[in-house]
């Protein structure tokens, strides 16, 4: 469930990570490691901002996301952790100007009041350790204030709760049981544990009562440390590393980690057409999303959906990995799938979306054996197309052929239904009294990832001659049925409620989305047709929806985005001259005509379909997608009038946009 309006909540709960004092550029005597580089994002910080742009550091066990010079989350290990809290700037004057190390997750905030610049703050997560470090180089104190969430169990003392020396430490226990994510009740079946220390010019006490710790940094040179265990034993053991390590040290192997994932992926610098139009900016946000899906992508293979999102998300990876491939980096695309063969092996299925290294852990959505068991069959094949990597793919099938039958029993008319979070669904777009319709894109998917896996199955004699006809007889079948389904007055239409009318017996209970009180868990159906928990059964039946017809935007486009053999080009141009009509008339692009919500990366698709039709108003919309990259490089989850809202610095809303971004350039310049 990603429409939960949960950003203003969820802000502060994140851990203060490291906080070290060391020189960086900027002020005068207050150099550091962005001393020299050129062309670095940049972004201005106010106090008390809410709702602006939002960057990531990580390393695949800790990730830390923050806003400014504000922490607002730390987890970790592993990725699917929960925040244990946030650390806030304390000052209403000052103003801050952060910046980001060309090709890693380094960042510096320059602090200035009155119009010079007091302190120089260094962020990042030590490469080798899951412990975030802070380095702070001040003329005056600069106070923080660490928040944590409820319900933490917390300690101070002088000294390390370790062995090696610091000033003083706070120990951080999240008890067992605390929720992974926000949205669903999915417990962490074990306690973890984070320690918070600093040493040289800091000083920091807790307060019992406000539930908040005070650490002022300065004058001269602090640093202040995050290490996570899981364990006590091993949060204590990376603490102790980490403090007994110099600084310079945990920088610059941070710093040579980083640069050797840049190298694996191109050099677009190098490479980008010298006549492009905004060519430095779009270098710059290229390097931007290769940084920020990277510092997401969990030791385990996923990447991460967003601040909100502590799980892997197998729709958002799909885009993720489209995107990291025209980046260059197809060994994060393969670590992708090994993360989901890994949960198959295991488990047996796949889900919405799994957990970083807490076992049997599952976001379980409504009809979760559809859609996204196209996606991974189609990224699967997606990478094969790139690397030819056959035997990988054979190491894949077991998995691969799971996905397809079990999508198999979900046929009613030929139509498969939507997985319930969706994305349009999650954003309101489309009623979750839809979800049994056909879906046109779940189906669309059904095609055409199973005809990739029956001509390789067939070609490395993977399957039996009689199951490879049933194979080709069922699509055939579905492909046959496909433009009576949802083709419409010429034009894809999003749902089909002729599946849901012809189910004949409908599920009694599914595990998903509450229909009253929007809560994730098992719901029954009413004598109304409509899902909800047990606590709202009492509460009243909500009313009968009458079955509608939708055509929404973004599944206007996904042919062009998968390139769908199920259509012609043209005969797919209509409808994207239709949006860009609208787009014209309007100024806005809403995934459904009567609304003002557009879903991310609607821009990209629009783009790339524009593109891929050869319309020269394709430079318009690269120019306008361009330009809704926020000043640290990101796109965000939701977008009204063309402003953010909802979660910032999304991988796959990012990956999907750079990804059209290349596309357009390619074609408009003969660039390969």
């Amino acid at each position: 469930m990603r429409n939960s309006s949960i950003y203003g909540t969820y802000l502060l709960g994140s851990i203060v990570c490291a906080v070290t004092l060391s020189g960086m550029a900027f002020g005068e005597g207050l150099e550091g490691p962005l001393d020299g580089d050129a062309k670095t994002t940049a972004r201005e910080w106010a106090p008390g901002e809410r709702g602006g742009s939002v960057h990531c550091l990580g390393n695949g066990r800790l990730c830390v996301y923050g806003q400014g010079p504000d922490i607002v989350q730390v987890f970790g290990p592993s990725y699917s952790t929960t925040s244990i809290g946030g650390m806030a700037l304390q000052s209403g004057t000052v103003t801050c100007i952060s910046r980001r190390v060309p090709g890693a997750a380094v960042w510096e905030h320059q602090i200035s009041e009155n119009g010079a610049v007091v302190a120089v703050i260094t962020d990042f997560v030590d490469s080798q350790l899951p412990c975030f470090i802070r380095q702070v180089n001040a003329t005056e104190p600069i106070p923080f204030v660490f928040r944590p969430e409820p319900g933490l169990r917390l300690t101070c003392k002088e000294g390390s709760f370790g062995k090696a020396p610091a000033s003083g430490s706070l120990l951080v226990e999240t008890p067992i049981g605390v929720a992974s994510v926000p949205f669903g009740r999915y417990p962490i079946p074990f306690a973890f544990f984070h320690q918070i220390s600093w040493r040289d010019n800091v000083t920091g006490s807790y307060d019992a009562a406000k539930r908040e710790a005070s650490i002022s940094v300065g004058p001269g040179k602090g640093t202040v440390f995050v290490s996570g265990g899981p364990e006590l034993d091993a949060c204590l053991a990376h603490m102790d590393e980490a403090l007994g390590a110099d600084y310079g040290n945990l920088l610059e192997r941070t710093r040579n980690w980083w640069a050797e994932f840049t190298a694996k992926g191109r050099d677009f610098g190098r490479d980008l057409p010298a006549t492009m139009p905004e060519r430095e900016r779009i270098v710059q946000v290229l390097d931007d999303t290769a940084v920020l899906i990277r510092a997401q992508q969990a030791v385990e293979g996923g990447i991460l959906a967003g601040y909100p999102y502590h799980l892997g998300y197998v729709r958002d990876q799909y885009g993720t990995s489209r995107g990291l491939a025209a980046l260059g980096h197809l060994e994060m695309c393969r670590d992708i799938l090994e993360f989901y063969y890994g949960i198959f092996a295991r488990y047996g299925a796949i889900h919405n979306a799994q957990a970083f290294g807490i076992p049997g852990l599952f976001h379980v959505h409504e009809n979760d054996e559809v859609e996204i068991t196209g996606y991974i069959t189609l990224q699967a094949f997606d990478y094969l197309a790139r690397t030819g990597d056959s035997e990988f793919v054979r190491h894949l099938f077991p998995l691969l052929d799971w996905a397809w039958t079990v999508q198999q029993r979900n046929l009613v008319k030929g139509m498969l239904p939507f997985n319930g979070d969706e994305t349009y669904v999650a954003g309101g777009i489309l009623p979750r009294t839809a979800l049994n319709d056909g879906s046109a894109e779940a189906t669309m998917l059904f095609v055409d990832s199973g005809t990739k896996l029956a001509d390789f199955a067939e070609a490395q004699c993977l399957w039996e001659k009689e199951q490879a006809a049933n194979v080709r007889k069922t699509l055939e079948g579905v492909r046959g049925a496909f433009r009576g389904n949802f083709w419409r007055e010429e034009r894809l239409i999003t749902n089909n409620p002729e599946r849901y009318a012809d189910l004949g017996q409908w599920p009694a209970t599914r595990h998903g989305v509450c229909e009253a009180c929007n809560t994730v868990q098992w719901t029954l159906r009413t004598e109304n047709g409509r899902y909800t928990c047990v606590d709202c059964l009492n509460k009243g039946p909500l009313p009968k929806v009458e079955p509608k017809v939708y055509t929404l935007q973004s599944v206007s486009l996904t042919p062009l985005y998968f390139h769908s053999p199920l259509f012609t080009r043209e005969e797919l141009r209509p409808e994207v001259a239709s949006i860009l009509q609208a787009y014209k008339a309007s100024g806005k692009l809403p995934s459904r005509p009567d609304s003002d919500v557009s879903v991310g990366y609607d821009y990209g698709l629009v783009l790339y379909a524009l593109t891929e039709l050869g319309e020269p108003a394709a430079k318009e919309l690269f120019q306008k997608t361009l330009s809704l990259a926020d000043d640290t490089g990101a796109w965000a989850e939701y977008y009204r009038d063309h402003k953010p809202f909802n979660t910032r610095c999304r991988p796959w809303e990012s990956a999907i946009n750079v990804e059209a971004l290349l596309h357009w350039v390619m074609k408009e310049y003969g660039w390969k």
